[in-house]
């Protein structure tokens, strides 16, 4: 949003940063921003605007209750080793048996 872009972000990037609401306005601020850049007279880049509302500040949970529950979840499971890596040709495999897979209005369009 704009708010996050031209507030947030501005406060935390070294360098210029500008929202465009869509690919027009993004073209009128590029204008605007050569024209500054060549020094045309009156030229100048819009202000910020300011936030409507104020930012909500949202609590942090506490870190020591973080770490100390556990889930009963196996974190000891066997990955399955692949049948091969990389890729293959399979021929001799019949039309009839993967046409019906096969979506027509994404292979034609």
């Amino acid at each position: 949003t704009r708010a996050y872009v031209e507030q947030d972000l501005h406060a935390i990037y070294e360098g210029e940063v500008r929202y465009a609401r869509d690919a027009f306005e993004g073209l009128r601020l590029m204008d605007a921003l050569i024209a500054v850049k060549r020094g045309v007279p009156g030229a100048a880049l819009p202000e910020l605007r300011q936030r409507r509302h104020a930012r909500v500040e949202v609590e942090e949970p506490e870190e020591e209750n973080l770490g100390q529950v556990r889930s009963d979840v196996a974190v000891e499971n066997r990955v399955p080793a692949p049948p091969f890596w990389g890729d293959r040709i399979v021929k001799g495999v019949p039309f009839a048996d993967y046409a019906s897979w096969l979506d027509e209005d994404a292979l034609f369009k």
